[in-house]
């Protein structure tokens, strides 16, 4: 029979010595401290450790802080009894203490997190940061308060003097994102922003001074000028007007922020992706599918003019390997130094029906990407789908090649703004969101197109 008592004593007690227990004998660690002291986690566990080694009949060394003794008269189920209600007892206490300590790490978490969203503390909240301006662009649309500091204007909360309340740059980000996944133009076309003015103008210089070689003394007449122009982009309006009802906004489950930010990126996004391709340039961007084209090369069109590759059949390519030799003959009329980053841009419908051509040897011109996330390859160049770009129809052209950060250039003014009209529809709350945008075409020697029929020179 066993029984047993441990007491502890202080951290800083002089070790003990080492001495053997058996299953059949009374073994005695003693140390000098005369009172007990609280044991540590890790030293109950060490002596319970220690007492099943006993129970088992196990011969040890136990060296240890506090003192032991083991009694051979105790029934061993008491005394493991005994053992698991200490230890239970020890338990709960801890997991009391932890369980105190989480709710204070928990209450400082939350007044730290209303400081934040109260616009106190510092470095709490910041400008693109999606959490934070969804929570604030549904805030504004519940109770049109501006955030100041995360909208990209505004002197002070409640500002509108600048005509609405500026959205955030997550938003804003989000629009662009929309556009690079919609518009192949949107996300391969220069980019341009402006901080003030509605247009940006740029000199062009269209040609190349003269040079001569002369001998030492030779005269140096004059020589021929290179010809500049000016790139005109205006900044053009384009805006969306979204309703939602009373109800919804008084829902404070309802995610406002979320609903706001998609809506206005999806339709915004789509409406200047198409804008870039077809747009007539009147209140909108001059699309690349807009601008004058012929078949006279670089050297003899008027400068806006792109070189178009006529087909010679309405809505369709020429019989046999006409289509393919027509595609080389696109790629070889594009200017050597615009090759290197070109791009063949058409929709979904053009590039399956490109995609069946073969050569005159039964090859596939149009090869998979070998990589996840590239595009596939037509005669060696990337091909990017925009699903703007007009179909295979008659006189349409449906297919550009080029270096399109060359060949167009897009101007726009950060961010945008929102306007709220609770009073036009009721039980309506009306959104008007605004954003200023243009586009023009850069260097008509950049892009080559394919016009589905006959040139109309001929």
């Amino acid at each position: 029979m066993y029984a047993f008592q441990v007491i502890g004593s202080t951290h800083n007690a002089a070790p003990v010595t080492r001495r053997p227990f058996t299953h059949n004998a009374v073994g005695r660690l003693r140390r000098d401290s005369p009172e007990p002291a609280r044991l540590t986690l890790r030293q109950n566990l060490s002596h319970i450790h220690a007492f099943g080694r006993i129970l088992r009949g196990d011969t040890m060394t136990y060296q240890n802080r506090g003192i032991l003794r083991a009694y051979a008269n105790a029934d061993p189920n008491a005394v493991m009894a005994q053992l698991q209600t200490a230890f239970a007892g020890f338990k709960d206490k801890h997991q009391g203490e932890v369980a105190d300590l989480r709710a204070a790490v928990d209450e400082i978490a939350a007044s730290v997190a209303v400081r934040g969203m109260t616009g106190g503390g510092s470095g709490t909240v910041s400008p693109g940061n999606r959490a934070h301006e969804v929570e604030a662009l549904a805030h504004f649309g519940r109770t049109g308060e501006v955030r100041a500091d995360l909208s990209i204007g505004g002197a002070s909360p409640g500002d509108l003097s600048k005509g609405g309340a500026a959205v955030f740059p997550w938003v804003s980000d989000t629009i662009r994102v929309r556009q690079f996944a919609q518009s192949a133009v949107a996300r391969l076309a220069r980019r341009v922003q402006m901080d003030s003015g509605n247009v940006f103008e740029e000199p062009q210089d269209l040609g190349d001074p003269g040079a001569a070689w002369v001998d030492e003394t030779d005269a140096r007449p004059a020589l021929a000028s290179a010809d500049f122009a000016r790139l005109t982009v205006p900044l053009d309006e384009l805006y969306s007007l979204q309703r939602i009802t009373q109800r919804l906004l008084d829902d404070s489950k309802y995610d406002l922020g979320g609903w706001l930010a998609g809506r206005i990126a999806d339709r915004l996004a789509r409406a200047a992706g198409e804008a870039f391709m077809t747009g007539n340039g009147t209140l909108r961007p001059k699309g690349l599918a807009d601008y004058p084209m012929t078949a006279e090369v670089d050297d003899a069109r008027a400068w806006g003019t792109i070189q178009a590759h006529y087909t010679g059949a309405d809505g369709a390519f020429g019989a046999g390997s006409a289509g393919p030799d027509l595609l080389v003959d696109v790629v070889y009329s594009l200017a050597a130094r615009f090759r290197p980053d070109a791009r063949w841009i058409m929709n979904s419908k053009t590039a399956g029906a490109i995609r069946k051509m073969k050569d005159g040897e039964g090859r596939f011109i149009w090869s998979d990407s070998l990589a996840a996330g590239q595009p596939p390859l037509l005669l060696g160049y990337p091909v990017e789908l925009d699903e703007y770009c007009p179909d295979m129809a008659t006189d349409a052209a449906a297919i550009f090649f080029g270096d399109i950060g060359q060949a167009y250039c897009i101007v726009d003014r950060p961010g945008l703004r929102l306007l709220i009209d609770p009073y036009s529809d009721k039980p309506n709350r009306l959104f008007y969101s605004y954003m200023r945008i243009g586009g023009r075409l850069q260097d008509s020697e950049a892009v080559k197109a394919v016009v589905f029929g006959s040139d109309p020179a001929d």
